[in-house]
């Protein structure tokens, strides 16, 4: 009788040790997800913005031959979604480039607007003020002219081209402190040549006033009172409410009171 217990709880302690065993393989396996369970459960991170649990859940995707053609672009264009919302440089600079790898493997598919657009936004939100180097402003501009030009009836068309026309702002208002710099240093050359390229390379800037204005002070400066006289002038007529309008009429008078008294008038 006591050999059959033995026999018994012996066995019990093998029964529990393999139970456990399995327990712990079956926990340190790695969870394999159809795409329809895992865009679901995405959804519901991102509502609660737990984006690395998001991008965890889609890396655990594995497509069957049916799911691969309707499911793998929008579980790329969901990891983009949840790499980019993450928003610091690094995860930004990443999901850039998901969104402009989606484009390129689907740029029929419906969503290839969007991706380009956002490709464009993760530029944008890498941009923090007129004074810093711009290279990412322009790489921004070209994603959203992109976006403008390959889907003009797209959703995401009119805004692309606002904020293009935002991004050239941006462009011209750093070229504009540039000039304003070398103008406070009476680098008198440099800071006309500045000005000047405002008003050649971006005509559609809206605060063109203020380039009028200080392109003809710095070239009253710089002894050059005819070239002043005709952007002061046009402060005054295509401007006449603008801040620098007063000033820009005072230095007209003054430059013409200057002229005449050389004529000897």
């Amino acid at each position: 009788m006591r050999r059959a217990v033995a026999i018994v709880a012996a066995l019990l302690v093998v029964l529990s040790g393999a139970a456990c065993s399995s327990k712990k393989k079956a926990k340190g396996a790695a969870e394999v997800l159809s795409a329809e369970q895992a865009l679901t459960r995405v959804d519901d991170a991102m509502a609660r913005h737990q984006l690395r649990k998001a991008k965890t859940i889609l890396g655990k995707v594995q497509f069957t031959t049916e799911e691969r053609a309707e499911y793998e672009p929008l579980v790329r264009i969901a990891l983009a979604d949840a790499t980019y919302y993450l928003g610091d440089d690094l995860s930004l600079i990443e999901a850039r480039s998901k969104y402009l790898d989606f484009v390129t493997l689907y740029a029929d598919h419906p969503k290839a607007p969007y991706a380009q657009f956002q490709a464009g936004m993760c530029s944008v939100k890498q941009i923090y003020s007129a004074t810093r180097d711009q290279a990412q402003t322009k790489i921004a501009i070209a994603d959203f002219v992109n976006v403008s030009e390959r889907w003009p009836t797209s959703d995401f068309a009119r805004a692309a081209r606002q904020f293009v026309s935002k991004g050239r702002d941006g462009l011209a208002e750093h070229e504009f402190i540039v000039g304003s710099f070398y103008r406070k240093k009476k680098v008198y050359d440099a800071a006309v040549d500045r000005y000047r390229d405002i008003l050649e390379t971006y005509p559609e800037y809206r605060q063109k006033d203020k380039v009028f204005y200080w392109l003809g002070w710095t070239l009253q400066r710089n002894r050059n009172e005819a070239d002043a006289r005709t952007f002061l002038d046009r402060v005054v007529t295509e401007y006449p409410q603008s801040k620098y309008a007063k000033k820009a009429h005072e230095m007209l008078e003054a430059s013409a009171k200057r002229e005449l008294e050389r004529s000897g008038g």
